[in-house]
């Protein structure tokens, strides 16, 4: 009988992911009670943490499955509590928190349906741009919460953002749809 080896979820990238989650209450405490740079710090420490996390995954042949699924999935749970604390203080208009939201749970429905599928449907250049938009959009409004020094370059990039998010979105459910049709052709085959 074959022995079924287990995955070892136990490496620095995981840690990192794992401590970008347990940052996302600090940072919406941090935000909400009015201390924007402690909110900004949280922040850029969660992006720093991203960006060292996939580097150490690919350098060290670190990439598990729990890396897969609680990555990206902590990068979107990290945009969806800023734009919700900017939406619950007034800085960001709640159609915009909805969009995002609806986007996000659109692509988790379509992942996991293409998932039961058995189809993967990769990550494009797209969603990463839109991801360093948004990144860029939060540092920004949270820079500009604290002194309005960037004027309205932040509201531009977070509306930047939302379009090429949708875009991206546009883009997954064309190559979700191809594949999904690909399949179907192969099995009539």
């Amino acid at each position: 009988m074959e022995k079924i080896r287990r995955e070892n979820n136990w490496n620095i990238p995981n840690a990192l992911t794992v401590l970008r989650l347990l940052l996302l209450p600090v940072f919406a405490w941090r935000y909400l009670i009015g201390d924007n740079s402690g909110a900004l710090v949280v922040y850029l420490v969660v992006q720093v943490s991203d960006l060292l996390d996939g580097f150490i995954a690919r350098k060290w042949r670190q990439i598990t499955s729990f890396g897969k699924l609680m990555d990206p999935l902590a990068d979107k749970l990290m945009l969806l509590t800023a734009l919700i604390c900017f939406g619950v203080r007034g800085k960001l208009a709640w159609w915009v928190v909805t969009l995002i939201l609806g986007k996000e749970a659109l692509m988790i429905a379509g992942g996991a349906f293409a998932l039961r599928k058995k189809i993967v449907v990769s990550a494009r250049w797209i969603g990463k741009v839109a991801t360093g938009l948004f990144a860029a959009a939060v540092i920004g409004m949270l820079i500009n919460n604290e002194a309005a020094v960037l004027g309205v370059l932040p509201q531009a990039l977070l509306y930047a953002a939302v379009a090429v998010t949708l875009a991206a979105l546009c883009t997954y459910a064309h190559n979700l749809l191809r594949k999904l049709r690909e399949a179907k052709e192969n099995r009539s085959s």
